[in-house]
């Protein structure tokens, strides 16, 4: 039973973090998808992360490795990792089953591309599952995770607090807004203004 207690301890943790990091990379991907917003906001969000390019293009690969990695642990088959499996293995059966494809592909994406690079594999063949997809694994994993803790530690725990990080975020596009404006305002009243030979104070 301490081993098992270990595990959910574990998974508290490395499940909180992988979803940080899956809300994360839907606020730097997805601010582009017309679908996801509209065509106005779409736009904005790519004109902003425009003015920091490599940034936000460094920014969305390690957003979406960090919570690739992360959740797989959940997965893992070796004898010496941690799995939500070694707790319970019906219950983890039930949920593997009920997520495979989602699953299979996050694996598929970790095991060729991520973890290890496959010399024959095309990045190009590996698909990312949709939004909705992964948001109904993640709420599928919480429902597990609490029922496993439930049974071992008799706890529960909410993920929810992640979602600070897309008001965090959606601040981080504001004020890159509103600096980019400030910025131009600035260079409009230096050269069309300050050094304009034809101010008022320059005449009189």
């Amino acid at each position: 039973m301490e081993k098992e207690k270990l595990i959910i301890k574990y998974f508290l943790g490395n499940i909180f973090e992988a979803k940080s990091h899956y809300t994360g990379w839907k606020m730097t991907y997805h601010a582009r998808s017309i679908g996801v917003v509209s065509k106005e906001m779409a736009e904005r969000y790519v004109a902003i992360q425009k003015q920091a390019g490599s940034f936000f293009t460094l920014t969305d690969r390690a957003f979406l490795i960090s919570f690739i990695m992360l959740i797989c642990h959940v997965f893992d088959k070796r004898s010496d990792s941690m799995s939500l499996e070694k707790v319970d293995k019906t219950l983890y059966n039930k949920f593997f089953n009920e997520n495979k494809k989602v699953i299979e592909a996050l694996k598929k994406a970790r095991d060729n591309i991520f973890a290890h690079r496959n010399i024959q594999i095309d990045p190009k063949e590996i698909i990312i599952p949709s939004v909705d997809d992964l948001d109904g694994f993640f709420n599928n994993l919480e429902k597990l995770y609490n029922e496993l803790s439930s049974k071992i530690d008799n706890s529960s725990a909410w993920f929810d607090n992640v979602e600070n990080i897309k008001r965090e975020i959606e601040l981080v596009y504001m004020n890159l807004d509103r600096g980019e404006m400030m910025r131009r305002k600035e260079i409009d009243i230096e050269w069309m203004w300050e050094k304009d030979p034809n101010k008022i104070s320059d005449k009189i």
